[in-house]
């Protein structure tokens, strides 16, 4: 079904950064560090996705926005202190504060004295900042995806919703895969789904279980999306959810904490 309601999506994956020092040579070591420090906030990836056909009907209800203002601000934020880092790295490079006359002289009497020795310390101690540099850089990259998915029940009037917020982590450079799938119900007061106004879900091999209205539940577990929602009605019957829309991103790490964020403290699934 989900593939019914939008494309596949490719990966996103880079090199880690907390294994980029151990794995590079010295000079790979030193272009990934320039490449990350005068590198600018990159373009936010593009939403796809859209309603499903059949629940056409219910387009006019309102979705999570996946962009905010919110996440320019924490982008825009994070450049400014990478900035700063970049900075305080530049302030003792070797190579930009000696000319060229310079470090040729240093390195005919490092030859002689072990003086040149001085240049390659700073150069080190340049790539132990740029680390950081690096690591700031990541948070802003558009490698993650966030996914809101909004799945019902195709038998129950009146119809309720279910809303699922997922965040995929893929990594495969630092052999790191994990998702956190986030989920609230929206029941109304005379819904049909449960008799005691909660609802069983089962996702995967995991169950969201006694879930009242608009109550958050949240899960960690590796690699697999959420690509099936069951209902479990109160004779045990298993009722599978179909989706409704899916709404999907590139996004950095930051604009998925901040989406999260959102979605925990103020979304409220929309009630029939």
């Amino acid at each position: 079904m989900a593939d019914q309601v939008v494309d596949s999506v490719p990966s996103y994956s880079s090199p880690s950064s907390t294994s980029i020092l151990n794995k590079l040579p010295t000079k790979r070591i030193d272009a990934a560090v320039t490449a990350a420090a005068e590198s600018g906030i990159p373009e936010q990836g593009e939403q796809t996705g859209g309603h499903n056909p059949t629940y056409a009907h219910f387009s006019h209800l309102p979705f999570l926005p996946l962009y905010s203002q919110a996440q320019h601000d924490l982008l825009a934020k994070q450049q400014a202190l990478k900035e700063q880092r970049v900075k305080h790295m530049d302030a003792t490079d070797p190579d930009k504060l000696l000319n060229g006359s310079q470090k040729a002289t240093l390195s005919v009497v490092g030859h002689l004295s072990g003086g040149g020795s001085i240049v390659g310390v700073k150069r080190w101690e340049r790539r132990l900042k740029g680390a950081s540099v690096i690591a700031s850089n990541r948070l802003m990259e558009q490698n993650k995806l966030i996914v809101f998915t909004r799945w019902t029940v195709p038998t129950t009037t009146p119809s309720w919703f279910v809303d699922v917020l997922e965040y995929r982590f893929l990594d495969p450079g630092s052999k790191m895969g994990w998702n956190v799938v986030m989920l609230k119900a929206g029941l109304a007061s005379f819904s049909s789904a449960k008799k005691d106004g909660k609802v069983k879900l089962k996702l995967l091999k995991t169950d969201a279980k006694g879930l009242k209205s608009q109550k958050l539940w949240t899960k960690r577990w590796n690699y697999d999306p959420c690509e099936a929602v069951t209902f479990i009605d109160d004779d045990g019957k298993e009722v599978p959810m179909e989706i409704v829309a899916r709404l999907q991103r590139a996004c950095s790490s930051l604009e998925a904490q901040e989406v999260q964020k959102r979605f925990k403290k103020q979304w409220v699934v929309p009630v029939l």
